[in-house]
């Protein structure tokens, strides 16, 4: 057994297991810097949780005694847990933390110091969920994301209390879940951007709202065919340009010379009328009012003036 192989006898045989891990690693790309506890908490806690160590953290793996056969150990787990911890925070702020004994203490005394559960960030958050409105040029997928954000934010700091029931038989939790769940629909459709109005207007109408991963997966479609037509719509006109062009702009028949003749019998039309053609070898018609542009006119390939 190496040094870094640790034997987790804390918990019974059939969950023991052997973990090869590294102090100096950090678990968690969030650092914490003091101003970001929320995220920093959420992502260390799923981290030390897919490591099997939730307990050093919880207190439901507690310290034996020093007599113990697993106190050794539990003392390296200990110690193992308490450096991923300090490998999460900022240099600069490390040591205005306290080096506990057991990294339990260290996490309880950055909640306590660092978790502001107040009224004036819910009340912050819920201002910020109102303002939340989708841009003319935002996708969807933005604007759920930045909505979803204020909606985790919510649900960390107000979070749902727990049923007394042990264990619930009332259902109580899941309606209060699914009455959040309603709220999160009528935030999301209030926020979307004009474009998606009938779409909104006709979603609103259902007699039972669907769940907001079905609205959100119609709204995704919606803007894909959108899309679509956009560009479909921005690529015609210069595809009808170019077919005009080649239908209507080939060299005329007697009858358009006939049309030139009769301008050219009216003095009161200082214009001239000239035919060529461009690069392209396309024939196209050109009336010159001065000079400058006749000149031009001219100087283009084999002008040929009517």
């Amino acid at each position: 057994m190496t040094n870094n192989e640790i034997v987790d006898t804390t918990k019974p045989p059939s969950y023991s297991y052997i973990h090869v891990e590294h102090p100096g690693h950090s678990i968690t790309p969030v650092v914490f810097n003091g101003n970001n506890y929320d995220e920093w908490s959420r992502s260390f806690h799923l981290a030390i949780m897919a490591k099997g160590k939730l307990g050093y953290i919880d207190g439901t793996i507690t310290k034996p005694s020093s007599t113990a056969a697993t106190f050794e150990t539990w003392q390296s787990t200990n110690a193992l847990v308490t450096m991923w911890i300090f490998n999460t925070i900022e240099p600069a702020l490390r040591n205005q933390i306290a080096l506990r004994p057991e990294a339990k203490q260290v996490w309880t005394d950055i909640k306590n110091r660092f978790c502001q559960i107040n009224e004036a960030q819910i009340y912050q958050l819920q201002a910020d969920l109102l303002a939340c409105r989708q841009g003319p040029t935002e996708s969807l997928v933005a604007y759920y994301g930045r909505m979803t954000a204020i909606w985790n934010a919510i649900s960390e700091i107000d979070a749902l209390l727990s049923c007394s029931c042990n264990p619930c038989g009332c259902n109580w939790l899941n309606l209060i879940n699914a009455r959040r769940e309603k709220r999160k629909v009528r935030d999301f459709l209030m926020g979307l951007d004009g474009r998606f109005t009938n779409t909104r207007s006709q979603i609103i109408g259902i007699t039972t709202l669907p769940s907001l991963d079905l609205i959100y997966n119609r709204l995704l479609q919606d803007e894909g065919v959108r899309n679509i037509f956009a560009t479909i719509t921005e690529s015609t006109p210069a595809a009808m340009a170019f077919a005009a062009r080649f239908t209507h702009g080939s060299r005329p028949s007697g009858g358009g010379r006939g049309d030139v003749r009769n301008d050219r019998r009216n003095p009161s039309k200082p214009s001239k009328t000239v035919w060529s053609y461009d690069t392209e070898g396309l024939y196209y018609l050109k009336q010159v009012g001065d000079e400058k542009a006749h000149a031009c006119l001219t100087g283009s390939p084999n002008p040929m003036e009517l």
